[in-house]
């Protein structure tokens, strides 16, 4: 019997419609969305993983 792996991790894949809309949002709408989302992901992962991206952005790791 085989066993299910949980896979880890998030993938954000828009599909063309989606796309397509975003295209025709204003660049203030477009940045206050991206700002959303890096609050939400700065609360949702570990301090571990926040400092390996620093490090990563960096060019230490």
């Amino acid at each position: 019997m085989k066993r299910n792996k949980i896979k880890k991790g998030f993938a954000f894949k828009p599909d063309i419609n989606y796309i397509r809309e975003t295209m025709n949002m204003p660049a203030k709408a477009k940045l206050q969305w991206l700002e959303e989302m890096n609050a939400f992901i700065y609360k949702a992962v570990s301090k571990q993983k926040r400092k390996i991206w620093e490090k990563i952005k960096q060019g230490e790791a």
